[in-house]
């Protein structure tokens, strides 16, 4: 009897996706056809949008609709599918519980009053006794909980060709055994989602506003547009990252303007599932205040604003930051990907409004 994986099971399910469009890329046989559908599961605890292109599924955006009855703390595309069906995303597979698939967030907020909040991991209520073997004193995660959650107050849809999806968050501390907390930050939201021959692209624009008076984006690395992809294929498991810079496996920060560490305009991780070669590319636009990067190993990709330096942001002068994402089926080459930043590059930087 054949050996029956995680692996191959997955594979057959890209297989059959793929099996459905006599090329093998569904995109090729008829004109896109967007749509989707709001479910709500769990007694509404939680909501998915789903969202399909000619009825194949493309990627869901998931988010908390019943806090704190269910701990998703900020919304996430998950799982995102290239146009053959393969999932090239995964969320938290065994470690760093925070990490979930198409993510966006932020370590440190010190809003108005000095107080720093953390929105992008899932920190519990304090401990005050308890020690942190992991980090220094000041960094101790038993006391800096909890973190927040990005609350969606308001949403709208644009389905078609592609699928545009406009949200309001509201960035709100939690308070125990309530639901409600404090709004520190106000964001717009947009994504835009398509499909065009081996490629799922998925731009996200954000603006961020201070609830109240000036607030700030402390240097972090927990930050701003994240992605983590399917175990099956991050380094660790015999995929390979890439960047523009012809790096092979960057590991940690990359945020120089020269050298080694480099600032990449994109950065990609690709590898088997099961015969077939597919993976994730992770762009910033080249209008953003700054593109720093930070890559490991086991599947993380982020690109920020704000792993080195604190940005400061108000009403006046909100944060704006606007990021790429493309899951695609076969290798992607150097070439191919530039043509796509390139082209990232000519949109509208922000159209949230």
């Amino acid at each position: 009897m054949a050996e029956f994986t995680r692996r191959k099971l997955i594979a057959a399910g890209g297989i059959g996706f793929a099996a459905a469009a006599t090329s093998g890329n569904a995109q090729t046989e008829e004109p896109p056809n967007f749509k989707a559908e709001l479910q709500q599961p769990f007694r509404n605890q939680t909501q998915r949008l789903k969202v399909t292109n000619n009825g194949r599924y493309v990627t869901s955006l998931i988010f908390s609709a019943d806090y704190p009855t269910h701990f998703r703390l900020k919304p996430e595309l998950y799982p995102v599918l290239t146009p053959a069906g393969f999932p090239v995303t995964d969320s938290h597979q065994y470690c760093f519980i925070h990490h979930q698939s198409v993510m966006c967030g932020h370590g440190r907020v010190r809003s108005a009053d000095g107080a720093v909040h953390d929105f992008y991991r899932k920190l519990n209520f304090p401990e005050d006794e308890r020690a942190d073997k992991w980090h220094t004193p000041e960094r101790n995660l038993y006391k800096l909980g909890p973190s927040g959650i990005q609350r969606i107050t308001k949403s709208a849809r644009t389905e078609g060709k592609s699928l545009t999806v406009d949200l309001t968050l509201e960035w709100q501390t939690r308070t125990q055994n309530s639901a409600e907390g404090e709004t520190i930050v106000i964001e717009k939201r947009r994504y835009e989602i398509s499909q065009s021959g081996q490629h799922t692209v998925i731009d996200h624009f954000s603006r961020l506003i201070p609830a109240k008076g000036e607030a700030v984006l402390e240097a972090d690395r927990h930050s701003f547009c994240g992605v983590r992809v399917n175990d099956l294929i991050d380094v660790d498991e015999g995929g390979t990252m890439r960047d523009s810079e012809g790096r092979v496996n960057p590991d940690g920060n990359y945020w120089d303007v020269e050298g080694e560490r480099k600032s990449p305009r994109w950065v990609d991780c690709s590898g088997k599932i099961g015969d077939a070669t597919v993976g994730m590319t992770l762009m910033g636009h080249p209008k953003n205040l700054r593109n720093e990067y930070y890559v490991r190993s086991w599947g993380l990709m982020e690109v920020s604003a704000m792993l080195s330096t604190d940005v400061p942001f108000s009403s006046e002068q909100p944060f704006e930051f606007a990021a790429r994402y493309v899951a695609h089926d076969g290798e992607i080459k150097p070439a191919t990907a530039d043509q796509l930043y390139s082209k990232f590059a000519q949109q509208e930087f922000l159209q949230t409004d």
